[in-house]
């Protein structure tokens, strides 16, 4: 697992240790280094505060996106959440940038019919799940777009990938914490303030509890145990 930040894995960690599954992080922010496409079953990449086209003060990011182009010629599984879609995005020939307004806060997604059929991206039907992200994506070349919000892309898929860009790994009282501290500002640019987001989130709550579990869960399902 590919981990461009210090926080909680929250809900996937969970949903991981519920099915007894073992996981490696690589924590590419302290300098850890990647793995060799060989020693890889499944690689999950992360959100993190850089864009994926931060590659000169982040050079690490081109050999992740060097790394990911190996897995899926190898049919490996992996999984990109925000940042990490976007990575997938870049690496597999779209295209990744800075969006002209934040999105944030407890969002419906529309599935695609493609979507509807998904058996991971299918669990949030109907739901609202939780954003937090200034860049979006073009679809990559041969790529199914899964669902989307009012403004951006929010899944797609390509061979052995799943890219999310919005957080089914994050509780609210996460999503609080970065409302309030290092993306507040994100929140204010997006024309909110902590406590619209707050209030906004806890009306949410069952949903994203609901579709996160059951997504992660399916993901999971989907790897053969």
């Amino acid at each position: 697992m590919i981990r461009h930040t210090h926080e909680s894995l929250g809900r996937l960690a969970e949903r991981l240790e519920h099915a007894g599954m073992e996981w490696e992080e690589i924590l590419v922010i302290d300098g850890d280094p990647l793995p060799r496409a060989d020693d890889v079953d499944v690689l999950v990449m992360t959100g993190g505060r850089m864009g994926a086209y931060d590659t000169d003060e982040f050079p690490y990011l081109v050999d992740e996106m060097r790394l990911v182009r190996e897995l899926v010629e190898r049919d490996v599984p992996v999984l990109g959440i925000c940042l990490g879609s976007q990575l997938l995005a870049a690496a597999l020939g779209g295209r990744a940038y800075l969006a002209d307004r934040p999105e944030v806060g407890a969002v419906p997604v529309k599935l695609t019919e493609a979507g509807y059929q998904h058996p991971v991206v299918s669990k949030v039907a109907g739901r609202r799940v939780f954003e937090m992200h200034q860049d979006t994506f073009d679809l990559p070349p041969g790529s199914v777009l899964l669902a989307r919000s009012d403004r951006f892309p929010q899944a797609f898929e390509l061979g052995s990938t799943l890219a999310i860009q919005f957080h089914p790994e994050a509780h609210n009282s996460a999503a609080n914490k970065w409302a309030n501290h290092g993306a507040r500002w994100m929140v204010e640019r997006a024309g909110s303030n902590p406590e619209e987001f707050a209030a906004g989130m806890e009306d949410a709550r069952a949903e994203l509890n609901e579709g996160s579990y059951q997504l992660f869960d399916a993901w999971i399902a989907g790897l053969g145990g």
